[in-house]
């Protein structure tokens, strides 16, 4: 267990990496953002080029959502432990690739895809349900995003700031960075897992209260 005053170290540390990491690496932010605004199009480009058909079984590969409204039986607990399985995944991909130094090319396609089930999962709704899916995707699919997003960009920035420093680095060097890097990285996975509880279990309230049907 800590003690207060190492807790309170702690915490300074930790806000004064963030602080750093955001001041310094706004570049990468603003690709990795421009990466997920393009998937979030492309999901959507795609999902309306298809027929109801293909773009359901499309969509239900990309996201629960679809299933549930069809069988209507999965748990809460279920849907939280597969979105939390799902996004330690990634996560856990993002922070390997880093460490081998090919961060670079991996993480930008890890949040194109996240941007790319967004776009097909809101794109779906509007398209069969209108107005209805769309106050959905606002009210029930928003609240998630809004903290799981921020910290995969985060943590993607991450990723790809420690693979650069890590290919011009010595190891020593790299290993004491590493430290830190992985404090942040947990930090920002703290809070991806707030928005999975959402997900998992306020997501579910709202679509048995609007009760779609496809």
């Amino acid at each position: 267990m800590y003690t207060k005053g190492e807790n309170k170290l702690l915490s300074v540390r930790i806000r004064n990496l963030s602080k750093r990491h955001f001041q310094s690496n706004f570049s990468v932010y603003f690709i990795l953002t421009i990466c997920f605004i393009l998937g979030i199009i492309a999901g959507a480009f795609l999902i309306n080029r298809l027929n109801y058909e293909e773009s359901l079984k499309f969509a239900n590969y990309f996201s629960w959502i679809f299933e549930y409204i069809q069988v209507g039986n999965s748990k809460s607990i279920n849907i939280f432990k597969s979105s939390l399985f799902y996004n330690t995944k990634m996560i856990l991909i993002i922070w390997f690739s880093s460490l081998i130094s090919i961060g670079v090319l991996i993480i930008p396609l890890i949040v194109s895809l996240k941007g790319i089930t967004i776009g097909v999962t809101v794109g779906f709704l509007v398209k069969k349900f209108g107005m209805k899916g769309f106050i959905f995707a606002s009210s029930g699919l928003l609240p998630h995003y809004l903290i799981i997003i921020p910290g995969f960009l985060a943590i993607g920035a991450l990723g790809i700031t420690y693979s650069l420093y890590s290919t011009k680095n010595k190891k020593g060097k790299v290993n004491n960075n590493m430290i830190d890097y992985s404090i942040l990285i947990l930090l920002f996975f703290i809070i991806i897992i707030l928005g999975v509880l959402i997900e998992g279990f306020f997501t579910p309230y709202l679509l048995n209260l609007i009760q779609f049907k496809l």
